[in-house]
């Protein structure tokens, strides 16, 4: 498929958004170098597709209602679900996401759903710290805690195979993942 975004593109975006990883980083205590190893991962490989696919959302048609968008490429669902266990291990709260609402927003509500994907499609810092909080979820699920400077070589390719995947085995996703997180790691 064709990619529309070129690894040298994803390198500066990576270099222009350094502020918001760095200040992301220090509040949820997930090192630099994975979020930038997931977002070069997930920007390299959006193509023609995704933008249909979020065009389609943007426009109601089919009754889709989701899609992967932004940079971290998180659908609302999957970021609602992220918020959720945060919130839930008192990590963040819907603040964030400057949404009005008196209710616990529901993954499983399309309404819900649907305004989280368009305030994510359109706010990209908020669409990395939606992805950011998804690393937290796949850590926790992948491990039973989030600590990031305790996880093995293998725990970090688990986390990084779940951000993508639905997965608990290592993925090729996964391993390319690590190879990028150690590129950043020692920049």
């Amino acid at each position: 498929m064709l990619r529309l975004i070129s690894d040298k593109r994803t390198e500066t975006i990576l270099r222009q958004k350094e502020p918001v990883i760095a200040a992301l980083s220090a509040k949820y205590s997930v090192p630099a170098a994975f979020i930038k190893a997931i977002l070069y991962m997930e920007m390299t490989r959006i193509d023609i597709m995704d933008t249909v696919a979020d065009a389609v959302v943007l426009s109601n048609l089919f009754s889709k209602k989701d899609s992967s968008t932004g940079y971290a490429q998180i659908f609302g669902r999957v970021a609602l679900n992220a918020v959720n266990s945060a919130l839930d291990h008192g990590i963040s709260d819907f603040l964030y996401i400057k949404l009005d609402t008196a209710h616990r927003l529901d993954p499983d509500n399309p309404a819900d759903v649907r305004a989280v994907w368009k305030y994510l499609r359109h706010n990209i810092n908020a669409n990395i710290e939606a992805g950011v909080l998804n690393m937290l979820s796949a850590a926790e699920e992948m491990t039973g805690r989030i600590d990031f400077s305790s996880y093995s070589e293998e725990e970090l390719k688990l986390i990084l195979t779940r951000y993508n995947a639905n997965s608990r085995k290592i993925t090729k996703y996964g391993e390319e993942a690590y190879s990028h997180y150690l590129r950043y790691l020692n920049k």
